[in-house]
């Protein structure tokens, strides 16, 4: 062979023996693992104790200079190094083939993570296990079974659960939660608790934080509301959970009686009124009732409410639920598809918790309407004849669709008669006033029917109105009538959608004086329209020798106030025989105003008020004389109130309702759940929770307007239940009316317009 043909040779050889070296094998795998950190943990916000050790081996061999990079999630449970702030960073293995980050940090959010580590060629990643853990107790909430009823001497149908929270709102498992029921009263005892005084158990919370009470039953005292507390140590704040004891079954949740409920509100068509009557029998079944309904495409719909299918329950939360099923004959064999959805209305109300006569405030939770009202008993003055002087208003829309607010007062001073005098009639229509009308002959029905229903036929005689009005009216009691505008024949009535109140005047009918003012101070809360749209104004007015003083606050969702409560001055009023008194001139210090508000007097405590104004503020509403004036503190905000709030969101001013039973703390905090309404998609949520603040710095003011405080929960637009990111915490002021801490609440910014009623009786 020659030497050329054996370097050939030898070159062949060497690259079949490549070939099949590389056929057969790359080399030795390269591997990481994790060799050091892990399993650990460390509470949340702090580093963990041991960094984390990642080792590179190609083989059996560690693999020196390496990059490394470790990773952590960049959401949920995670953490941060030390070498720059982020979840990732990189470093080099050693001679031992070993890369060591720098110090992990765990961020504020509680659970496990997996950190995992990686270097290019790696068949797989290093996983390191880690655990965020919640910090030390830091608050403390109600999350399940408040409110809700029992039956006295029985369970209640759900336990009570109490979240315990670390300061980043993390869940916080292992703390030890104490519950504990009033040792007086309406109460209760726990199944695992100690019978003592107080009534206690104690409970740890789980992995998410909860505590579960054991069965919780309620003791013999019914009727009462109450709340239990639940605590956790080193925890400043309590939660609060609101509870009843009913009665005995046979009662229902309003017992048996009749009822007048009255609602508005907006539906397809506009505004809408409703009032009427029904009854109750037993187990909460109504036995029937009548109502009457207006919106601005329907004039005076009456019905019958049927029996079959309408009843009282309760829903889950301890809040009413009222089905009224409609129909539009006698005999109830058609239904009035053109009120409540298909004709049915469903009403969710809560019971004012002192109300010993079952008043409840309401609202309509169906899709065919949001509006807001109220129940209440109806006694046997329903069925005597009216006598004597009606303060009354209505509000909403004439016959053009614009804004109307009319306010007096009717003197029955015959049976079935109203001659016109003694009564009095304004007319704030469309920012056109018409003060002092006065009323030709009159008539209302002598004997009221079966359901205390009587029909107001009133004939203005001008000089700027001279319409016929026609009032449909409920008699609650001696001291009240539901109004509704019932107009048979728009081209021949006012042709208004109206709805309203009429006051019982009785003995004080047309003995009023500046003596009757004087020295009183009003809590007023007054709903309507301006040039820009929905209106709400709450004002504090105390009557001197000649002027009105006090304080206002107004929201049209345009102007934000400059001060809050705004000082106001009035000029020279004047207090009519009727209970009539004219305030002109209402001014405030932004120069927002004036308002020229007429009040209208039953000398029981009471004021409707109407405005007239020529710049389109049309406002109506109801005034009441304020107790305890110079003597309020925090304290006077304290237990349980029934809650109505009403309003419009700030997109589109669609009207939305509330009404559920919260707790004040009496110190500057309350809680609680309300079922809400909102028209604009439309949409309903049961239980949502509210929350707010009603002292934030310093004292109470003592004249009992409580400014600066928050309601969260009732932003429709904000809140996650109907599509918000979080629910915004709305600022508000609070007007106290009296030492027992029932208040008038406005919202002064301009995230939504809301007129807010605590009450509780």
């Amino acid at each position: 062979m020659t030497f050329r043909k054996s370097i050939l040779l030898l070159i062949s050889l060497t690259m079949i023996a490549g070939l099949v070296a590389c056929g057969s094998s790359s080399g030795p795998a390269t591997t990481i693992t994790a060799t050091s950190g892990t399993p650990q943990s460390a509470t949340v916000g702090t580093a963990y104790a041991s960094t984390l050790s990642a080792t590179v081996m190609q083989g059996s061999n560690p693999v020196s200079g390496a990059t490394v990079t470790f990773s952590a999630p960049t959401s949920k449970a995670s953490g941060t190094f030390a070498s720059n702030g982020t979840s990732t960073e990189t470093d080099t293995t050693n001679s031992s083939g070993v890369a060591t980050s720098t110090a992990f940090t765990a961020n504020t959010v509680a659970g496990s993570a997996d950190v995992g580590a990686s270097v290019s060629g790696a068949t797989s990643s290093a996983s390191f296990i880690l655990t965020n853990l919640a910090g030390a107790p830091y608050s403390i909430a109600a999350t399940s079974g408040t409110p809700q009823g029992a039956m006295i001497s029985t369970a209640f149908a759900n336990p009570l659960v109490a979240t315990v929270y670390d300061s980043y709102t993390n869940p916080v498992p292992g703390a030890v939660v104490t519950f504990t029921a009033p040792a007086t009263g309406a109460s209760g005892t726990f199944a695992n608790g100690i019978v003592a005084t107080p009534y206690i158990e104690t409970d740890t919370t789980d992995a998410d934080g909860n505590a579960t009470s054991s069965t919780f039953t309620a003791n013999a005292t019914a009727g009462a509301f109450y709340s239990v507390t639940a605590a956790v140590a080193g925890v400043t704040s309590t939660a609060a959970f609101t509870l009843t004891n009913t009665t005995t079954a046979s009662m229902g949740p309003l017992g048996v009686g009749s009822y007048v409920f009255s609602l508005s509100g907006e539906d397809g068509n506009g505004p809408y009124y409703v009032a009427g009557a029904f009854t109750v029998g037993a187990l909460g079944a109504i036995t029937g009732g009548e109502q009457d309904f207006v919106d601005y495409n329907n004039a005076d719909l009456f019905d019958q409410i049927n029996p079959t299918g309408s009843m009282v329950t309760t829903t889950a939360d301890g809040n009413l639920q009222i089905t009224l099923v409609t129909c539009n004959a006698a005999d109830c064999t058609g239904t009035d598809t053109l009120v409540g959805n298909v004709g049915t209305e469903t009403l969710n109300g809560t019971v004012l918790p002192l109300s010993a006569t079952g008043k409840t405030f309401i609202n309509e939770f169906d899709p065919s309407a949001s509006g807001s009202g109220e129940i209440n008993a109806q006694t046997s003055a329903a069925a005597t004849p009216l006598a004597n002087g009606y303060a009354f208003v209505i509000g909403g829309e004439d016959s053009g669709g614009g804004p109307l607010a009319i306010g007096g007062v009717i003197n029955v001073d015959s049976s079935g008669g109203i001659s016109g005098t003694g009564s009095i009639l304004d007319v704030s229509d469309a920012g056109t006033p018409s003060a002092g009308q006065t009323l030709g002959a009159s008539t209302v029905t002598v004997t009221p029917d079966a359901f205390g229903k009587v029909t107001f036929t009133l004939e203005p005689t001008g000089p700027t109105v001279t319409s016929e009005i026609i009032l449909q009216g409920y008699i609650v009691d001696a001291s009240h009538i539901r109004l509704v505008e019932g107009n048979n024949d728009a081209f021949d009535t006012f042709g208004g959608t109206t709805g309203g109140v009429a006051l019982s005047q009785g003995a004080n009918t047309g003995t009023f004086s500046s003596t009757s003012v004087s020295g009183n101070t009003y809590v007023i809360g007054l709903t309507g329209l301006d040039i820009t749209g929905a209106l709400q104004v709450v004002g504090q007015l105390t009557a001197g020798a000649t002027t009105v003083t006090g304080f206002v606050d107004f929201n049209d969702l345009t102007l934000a106030e400059p001060v809050s409560p705004d000082p106001v001055t009035s000029g020279t009023y004047t207090v009519a025989s009727t209970g009539d008194v004219t305030i002109p001139a209402v001014t405030d210090t932004a120069s927002t105003l004036p308002l020229n508000i007429q009040l209208y007097l039953d000398g029981n405590g009471n004021a409707l008020a109407i405005t007239l104004d020529t710049d389109e503020d049309v406002l109506g509403g109801r005034g009441y004389l304020q107790t305890g004036a110079g003597s309020f503190t925090a304290a006077s905000f304290s237990g349980p109130y029934a809650l109505g709030a009403g309003g419009a969101d700030v997109t589109s001013e669609f009207e939305f309702d509330a009404v559920g039973l919260v707790s004040a703390d009496g110190v500057g905090t309350f809680a609680g759940f309300v079922d809400i309404n909102w028209f604009g998609p439309p949409a309903t949520a049961t239980d949502q929770p509210v929350a707010g603040t009603f002292v934030t710095t310093g004292t109470a003011a003592s004249n009992g307007i409580f400014s600066g405080g928050t309601i969260t929960g009732l932003d429709v637009i904000s809140c996650p239940t109907f599509g918000g990111s979080g629910c915004t915490a709305d600022t508000f002021n609070y007007y106290l009316i009296d030492a027992t801490g029932d208040n008038i609440a406005i919202e002064t910014d301009l995230n939504q317009l809301t007129l807010g009623y605590f009450a509780q009786q």
